[in-house]
């Protein structure tokens, strides 16, 4: 898997939804990944079911995810704040709905420490 310093996040889609799940054993958030701002981090992205796309268009990211595939992408937040991404290939009727948002906290704040 991911570098032992970097945060790995594994981001699993399905129509018409984003599940991530993180490394501490915090429960799994729908639609919000909560990431430290200003340190880099992994995706591990995967579907359930079709092909989605795993876009956060002010990162610059945008990897596949691909049924039995994992799919990886480093990226940073270089403020704290919040970050619209979304599925950027179409899926199926609820396609413009599958918005997620990225919450990168302040280094320090409960959800901001790097691992």
């Amino acid at each position: 898997r991911g570098e032992p310093d970097v945060l790995t996040v594994e981001a699993v889609a399905e129509q018409w939804a984003w599940t991530f799940h993180y490394p501490d054993g915090r429960a799994p958030t729908e639609n919000v990944l909560h990431v430290p701002a200003g340190v880099p981090f992994e995706v591990h992205v995967s579907s359930r079911d079709v092909i989605h796309s795993f876009w956060l268009p002010r990162l610059g990211g945008k990897i596949d995810a691909i049924p039995g595939q994992v799919n990886v992408i480093r990226l940073q937040a270089a403020e704290p704040g919040v970050y619209r991404g979304q599925c950027a290939e179409f899926c199926g009727v609820g396609h413009a709905a599958m918005t997620f948002t990225l919450q990168a906290h302040a280094p320090g704040s409960p959800l901001g420490d790097a691992p």
